[in-house]
């Protein structure tokens, strides 16, 4: 024992230092990585929610509609006082996608539009429909290269819209119509992008 060295004070000092500084690397990076997983599935997620929207198109889906106003029950209709009374079940042809539903450009809705009006309202919303994007990531840009969806301020509709002739929900456009979403996080500043081709109906997560 004689003979051993001890470690001074410094250089216990300068080793824990060391542990610390990875420490703080090590957390960081798992932050970044985790808010890259939110980002990631926030897009995946909208990519199946503008999917599910086609699907219903396609399908002709019904809902259930009140019949005072057109609007689907249990999603601010004048029938959701008194639901089930005055809800019909009803075949939908026209379904879509809100964005930045109230300007806050981190809500989105799939709505069923039974009045065939061409854009989605209050009281339109299927049926958990309605989808908050995680804390910190927004709708950072929404764009369309061709045939736009409807734009009412800050809101916009891409339609699907049930064909019974072709039996296909996609829109006919003068070539592949892109719509593309842009979500980005705040804290990162990282982006995905999900682009929708309304012609061929493919939806892409980049």
């Amino acid at each position: 024992m004689r003979g051993r060295k001890a470690f001074t004070l410094i250089e216990v000092l300068v080793v824990c230092t060391i542990f610390a500084m990875l420490s703080v690397v090590d957390i960081i990076d798992y932050r970044r990585a985790d808010r890259n997983r939110r980002l990631s599935g926030a897009a995946d997620e909208m990519a199946s929610r503008i999917k599910q929207a086609q699907g219903l198109a396609y399908a002709n889906a019904k809902q259930l509609i009140c019949s005072t106003d057109n609007k689907v029950c249990l999603s601010g209709s004048a029938c959701d006082a008194s639901f089930p009374t005055n809800c019909v079940s009803q075949y939908v042809t026209r379904y879509g996608v809100r964005f930045d539903t109230d300007g806050s450009n981190n809500k989105y809705m799939i709505g069923a539009d039974y009045s065939s009006f061409g854009s989605f309202t209050v009281g339109e919303a299927i049926p958990s429909g309605t989808v908050t994007l995680p804390s910190g990531i927004t709708m950072s840009s929404i764009t369309s290269a061709d045939n736009p969806p409807t734009r009412s301020a800050t809101l916009y509709d891409l339609n699907f819209i049930y064909d019974s002739t072709n039996a296909s929900p996609f829109i006919t456009c003068s070539s592949n119509c892109l719509t593309t979403v842009v979500l980005k996080d705040a804290q990162t500043n990282a982006t995905k992008t999900v682009t929708v081709q309304k012609r061929t109906g493919l939806v892409m997560v980049q």
